[in-house]
Parts: structure tokens; C-alpha cells; sequence
């Protein structure tokens, strides 16, 4: 093998050897880090309507969220439990719980004594163990600030006392709760957001993140952050799917109008760092936000609510099933 005689060569030719000689370690280093990838969230392949509020009910216009778990129960195969829009309404008598049941993720039944949680509760998102149902929501209080409290029930349909998961802090928001349990570390992780959106001067909009063993242990781990921005984004939710983990948020579509709902998506090789948007964002864009993802049965599943009425706050829950 021959030896460069640096000496002898001209000084251009000089600085296009060291340069030569560092592109194989800048390509591992791009490489190992994902700067070279090009991720897209996965295509759907059908989008329908399976969930709307009832006329004259108390869900009427403005069911809003969807947290599905399997259960194969009272002859059903799946509940989901669904919240309501009223998120600038201080009246907590308005938030309120819904449970439905399927047994195909499209045609689902409203539970005749609905509502479930009837006070003060919004974003419910359910974990089921294979014995206890365990309930997650956001509080308000008079001020506007929100908490996380869990709840659990053995029937998924009467809830026991509360749990304080992420306590109120004086104008901060803590709210929208994700549960996912990851096979690859078997820990519980819970996405939220935390932010301050009503302050005068720098509002921020955090993703945080919290990781257990235990459901129950979520109340006392300590929160990371994922993602941080000073524009509006909210609705965490994550699935791990051909290989990648891909997180869901909502943001609008023009931070300077704010007059369109868009969820967006980011993907890492980790569940808790390393996010970065996908290439084909906006994933969903037509007033759409406060997806919920799920992989059921192997496939990708996305719940979210779509705005028929942006003025009036008027909502319902579609359904899109991925490639």
C-alpha cells in the first residue's frame, strides 16, 4: 500500500485528500444519527365516519375524542371511550366521559347510560390490563389550569377514586394523556402536553413524556421532554409500526391565522428522543386533530376529529385505516 507524500503534492490537491478521507466518517455519522433517512407516514387506504354526537343528548356536536382498547366483553370485542370539544368552556358540568362498543372498529353501539364520568372530565384515554380498566383525563380548574388524574374500574363502566398523575400548576396547561406500552422495555409510557399557552409573553407548547413500569407509577415518575415549539402544538399519541416509532400532534396549518386544524407527524429508532417530522406532513389536513393511533391485529388504526362546523365547534370521530 502506498504512502501519500503530502509534501509533494500541490496544497489544492492537499485539501481534497483530507476531504476524501473524511467522507466515510461523516456518512457513519449521518448514517447512525438518521439524517440521511427519509421517513413518510404510512398512506391510508379507507377514511369514514363512525362516531357523531346525538341529537338533543349531552354529546350532541361535539364528541371530540376516541381511546379504543380490546376487551371482549358483555359481547363486545372492543370499548372505546370518547370525550367532548368545550375546551374554552369553564363550566366542568359540560366535560363529560362516553363509552361505545364494537366488535369491527366501525359500527359502534353508545352505552344507554352514558356518560360514564360526568363531571369535569376531559381526554379520556383507557389502558386494560386483562382485569382493571385504568382511566386517564384532564381537570380544569376555575383559573383554566388543567391536571391528569387516573381512575380505574374492573367493568370499564363504574370508576373508582381518583389518582393524581400530573398535578395543577399556576397557568400552565397539563393535559391530553397518552397511554402506550412498549413491548421492547415492557415500561407504560404517557405522552401529554404541557404548556403555557395563555401567557402574555412567550407562551411555550411542550410534549412531555413519562415512563414506568406501573400505571399506578406513572403518578411519581419524573416528566422528560420530547418536543418543545412557541406555536400551538397539543394531542400526543404514538404507535410503533414497520420498524419505527411515529408520534402524532396537532399544530394549525397557519400559525399567524389559526383557522385550520392539521395533525402532523414526527418519527424516531426511539420511543422517548430523537423525533423528527416525516416528509409528508400534513397527514391529516382538512380541520382534523386529537388523533389516537392504534396497531390492532397488525394493522394501523387513526381515530381522530374532524370539524364540520369550525365556528359553532361542532366535531366528529372518523377513522382511517394505514397501509
Amino acid at each position: 500500500m502506498y504512502k501519500i507524500k503530502w509534501k509533494l503534492l500541490k496544497p489544492e490537491y492537499r485539501m481534497m485528500s483530507k476531504v476524501l478521507l473524511w467522507i466515510p466518517i461523516l456518512a457513519m455519522f449521518v448514517d447512525s444519527y438518521g439524517f440521511s433517512q427519509t421517513v413518510n407516514y404510512p398512506q391510508s387506504v379507507e377514511n369514514k365516519t363512525i362516531l357523531t354526537g346525538t341529537t338533543g343528548s349531552w354529546d350532541e356536536e361535539s364528541v371530540h375524542t376516541f381511546s379504543v382498547v380490546e376487551v371482549n366483553k358483555n359481547g363486545y370485542k372492543y370499548f372505546a371511550y370518547y370525550g367532548l370539544d368545550h375546551y374554552n368552556d369553564k363550566e366542568a358540568l359540560v366535560k363529560k366521559c362516553g363509552l361505545a362498543m364494537s366488535n369491527d372498529l366501525e359500527n359502534w353501539v353508545k352505552y344507554q347510560q352514558n356518560p360514564v364520568i360526568n363531571f369535569n372530565c376531559r381526554w379520556p384515554t383507557v389502558v386494560y390490563d386483562g382485569k382493571w380498566f385504568y382511566m386517564f383525563y384532564s381537570e380544569y380548574n376555575k383559573s383554566g389550569d388543567s391536571r391528569i388524574v387516573m381512575r380505574n374500574s374492573q367493568n370499564g363502566m363504574q370508576f373508582g377514586e381518583k389518582t393524581i398523575v400530573v398535578p395543577y400548576s399556576k397557568g400552565e396547561q397539563n393535559q391530553n394523556p397518552f397511554i402506550y406500552f412498549n413491548q421492547a422495555d415492557s415500561n407504560y409510557y404517557m405522552f401529554y402536553y404541557n404548556g403555557t399557552e395563555r401567557a402574555e409573553i412567550n407562551p411555550r407548547w411542550n410534549i412531555l413524556i413519562k415512563k414506568s413500569f406501573s400505571l399506578i407509577g406513572l403518578a411519581t415518575a419524573k416528566p422528560n421532554t420530547l418536543l418543545s415549539s412557541d406555536k400551538t402544538m397539543a394531542a400526543p399519541s404514538v404507535a410503533f409500526y414497520n420498524g419505527k416509532y411515529f408520534l402524532l400532534v396537532e399544530e394549525f396549518e397557519n400559525f399567524n391565522t389559526m383557522e385550520k386544524w392539521v395533525t402532523n407527524a414526527f418519527w424516531s429508532d426511539s420511543i422517548d428522543r430523537g423525533y423528527q417530522r416525516v416528509n409528508n406532513n400534513s397527514v391529516l389536513a382538512k380541520n382534523d386533530a386529537c388523533a389516537f393511533q392504534y396497531l390492532i391485529n397488525g394493522k394501523l388504526y387513526v381515530f381522530y376529529s374532524h370539524s364540520t362546523n369550525a365556528e359553532n365547534n361542532n366535531w366528529n370521530i372518523k377513522m382511517i385505516k394505514l397501509k
